[in-house]
């Protein structure tokens, strides 16, 4: 540090170079690049050598001086306390006035998924009798399971924290998977995928992984099956079933299309509210993607136009609540893919998100690390689809009604088969067809109509409508808010049900 020759006290590194600047200009030099680029910190520990040889640097001090000291006359020195402060604050800061923290930075580390059963005996017993209930036959044929609000309840519980721990993007899913695209409420489709893999006396979950690319809800009648089964099944094998987030697990989504109304229909209107408030905050704790033996991107509906890096979804946390908070997260979940465009274009069927070509789509894929893309959230008539040798996508609920593209313009509607993507140990994808079941679909339509009629929907939705931004603001669940699940009122509100079931 440079010593003020009228005070005696040492000169800040900046006010120092702004002094050799003017110095350089009053003799004439001007002022060039070399000055501008000059340091404005102090020189390196080499300058108290300089002070043991006087002869040498006394040439360098007499020429600043005989400038710098009329230029300091005209202004009184500031006080010896005030300069201490001042030097004291600049040595204790680094970069941009930001304080040094204490041991430095670190790299955030999320905690590891968890890949282990966590749950007690009582708890795996009863997660394998809702299995039992579940693959009834009875409810395989269309009767809705009664399960108690208390269980569904604690069942959501037990399976946040395991949710919880995986990121956004799952990057260590396995080789040896089966992929399956929407359900939409049909218990039967989800039967018949896992009764593929049964052998030896063994469920197909047993035999077999299970990566699930979202849209459990809505359209179907068993929907509620549906989520007490995956989420059973998630909380018994957390490291051979993977769930994954559709556009039909968010609120927005799944207050239009049949979900509510399935609650409502089986509860009465406060424990429905409950339940669907319940269930919706976990859907916010559902992963959005995930690369299955580092090879296969599998996410929903395809690919952002931007931040498809693996780097950028580490960053993106849970609980996420609406699909339009990030626009990657968005897109991934709402885009559809176009054989015949170049670039991206507005998703006029889908009044949201984007189509995206094949250019984009390998653009996204290199920037992923990835090779091929597995999606779902498109209607098929076969149920699969192949796009160049980029993309495959699947839709696994059968009897869907969807228009015939090669009808023309008025169109032929018909009834589709279902399909699921096998990956071997290898690498190697096949797809299974589901094919459709005529009398199965005729029974579904039948028992609709049993269930609650098309005004009392339209009031449900109605209602749900006005109370939207109270839904949205869902009350996601603290650990403490957990552990209290057993409240005395929400226990009273669950006996007082339980008793109409």
């Amino acid at each position: 540090m440079v010593a003020d020759s009228a005070s005696g006290l040492p000169i800040p590194s900046v006010a120092r170079h702004l002094e050799n600047r003017n110095s350089t200009r009053k003799a004439g030099g001007g002022e060039g690049i070399s000055d501008l680029a000059a340091p404005l910190t102090d020189p390196a520990p080499a300058t108290a050598p300089q002070a043991t040889a006087p002869q040498a640097t006394a040439p360098q001090a007499t020429a600043p001086a005989a400038t710098v000291a009329p230029h300091k006359a005209q202004s009184a020195p500031e006080p010896a306390d005030v300069r201490a402060t001042a030097l004291k604050a600049e040595a204790q800061q680094t970069f941009c006035g930001v304080p040094e923290m204490d041991g430095g930075w670190q790299l955030f580390e999320p905690p590891p998924r968890i890949k282990e059963c966590k749950v007690s005996d009582a708890d795996r017993a009863k997660l394998v009798e809702h299995l039992d209930n579940i693959f009834d036959d009875e409810s395989l044929n269309g009767t809705r399971v009664a399960f108690l609000p208390y269980d569904v309840a604690y069942l959501t519980s037990l399976v946040i924290p395991i949710l919880e721990s995986e990121p956004m993007l799952i990057t260590d899913v396995p080789m040896g998977i089966t992929v399956v695209g929407d359900l939409h409420g049909q218990l039967h489709d989800l039967h018949r995928v896992f009764a593929a893999e049964e052998r030896d006396g063994k469920k197909g979950w047993e035999n077999m992984k299970y990566l699930f690319l979202g849209d459990y809800v809505d359209r179907g009648r068993q929907s509620l099956e549906i989520l007490m089964c995956l989420f059973s099944l998630k909380c018994l094998y957390p490291d051979r079933i993977f769930l994954l987030r559709g556009n039909h697990e968010f609120i927005t989504t799944n207050s239009k299309y049949g979900f509510p109304t399935e609650l409502w229909d089986r509860y009465e209107e406060e424990t429905a509210r409950f339940l669907y408030s319940q269930l919706n905050a976990t859907f916010c704790y559902l992963s959005v993607c995930a690369i299955v033996g580092n090879q296969y991107f599998c996410a929903h509906g395809g690919i952002a136009l931007s931040g498809m890096t693996r780097r950028h979804w580490k960053g993106i946390l849970k609980p996420y609540l609406q699909s339009q908070d990030d626009v990657v997260v968005h897109d991934t979940i709402w885009s559809d893919p176009a054989g015949g465009l170049r670039g991206s274009t507005f998703n006029v069927e889908r009044y949201t998100s984007h189509y995206y070509g094949l250019d984009l789509l390998a653009v996204a894929l290199h920037s992923m690390e990835c090779k091929l893309l597995i999606r779902a959230h498109s209607m098929l008539n076969s149920g699969y689809d192949f796009l160049g040798n980029l993309c495959i996508s699947i839709f696994t609920a059968t009897g869907m009604k969807i228009k015939d593209q090669r009808a023309g313009v008025m169109g032929i509607f018909k009834k589709n088969n279902g399909a699921i993507a096998v990956i071997d140990d290898n690498g190697k994808v096949r797809m299974s067809i589901l094919p459709i079941d005529l009398e199965r679909v005729a029974w579904d339509r039948k028992l609709k109509r049993m269930d609650a009629n098309h005004f009392e929907f339209e009031m449900i939705r109605a209602k749900l409508s006005e109370e939207m931004p109270k839904f949205i603001e869902i009350r996601l669940m603290t650990r403490k808010e957990r552990r209290s699940m057993r409240s005395p009122s929400m226990v009273t509100i669950w006996e007082r049900d339980s008793s109409r079931i």
